[in-house]
């Protein structure tokens, strides 16, 4: 005899086996059913986690970004060589989908590497603006060192050049284009101006906050 259910419960058989003396044995078994998802369920569910890890990693490459205060961009994913610093609100390009161990790469104003915390959504796009040809707002720059001397206006970024001119607190100036910086062996940052006279002039110390320059409003 042989009795099943099939709704879930075990299931019981009989078997009857003859035994070495000639009769009849039974001996029962009881088997209980198991469940496992469809295949076609794990794969959907693997698909979709790899689809969400996909999605997030997409569409950094030449986003808009600026930079939450004063900060350098990097050669490398280090902070060991810095190649020039960034104003507050200062914008810059990305040049990958994604960062990596806290870096992201940047093609604008200058390719190097900066820090993904210390940027920002651009306040014109809500993180998501077209691609910056130019650092905001421009190329002016006010100079907010009030000394009574000024800041001059030298030949090379040096502090023992030729001074060729000055500017005071208040005064405009406009950057190179490309905007170049130099950091010199002290950590003053020098930065090539245009106008009002051609030549390099400090910006001061970026990394202690202590700066001559800021972006025109």
């Amino acid at each position: 005899m042989k009795r099943m259910n099939y709704w879930g419960k075990p299931v019981a058989l009989l078997v009857f086996l003859v035994s070495p003396v000639g009769g009849l044995e039974a001996t029962g078994a009881v088997m209980t059913p198991t469940t496992s998802a469809p295949s076609s369920v794990a794969t959907e569910s693997i698909s979709s986690r790899e689809k969400s890890d996909f999605d997030l990693a997409q569409g950094l490459m030449g986003q808009c970004r600026a930079a939450g205060n004063s900060i350098f961009v990097y050669s490398e994913r280090s902070t060991v060589n810095p190649i020039r610093a960034l104003q507050p609100n200062e914008q810059v390009k990305l040049a990958e989908e994604s960062g990596r161990a806290g870096w992201i790469a940047i093609s604008s104003p200058i390719s190097g590497f900066v820090q993904a915390k210390d940027l920002k959504p651009c306040s014109n796009a809500g993180g998501n603006s077209e691609e910056v040809s130019r650092p905001s707002p421009g190329r002016c720059r006010r100079v907010v060192y009030d000394g009574s001397e000024g800041v001059a206006i030298r030949e090379r970024p040096d502090q023992n050049a030729p001074r060729i001119s000055g500017v005071f607190f208040g005064d405009s100036v406009t950057l190179a284009n490309p905007p170049q910086f130099r950091l010199d062996s002290e950590g003053r940052e020098w930065v090539r101006i245009v106008a009002p006279a051609a030549g390099w002039m400090s910006n001061g110390f970026p990394s202690t906050g202590d700066i001559n320059l800021r972006a025109c409003i």
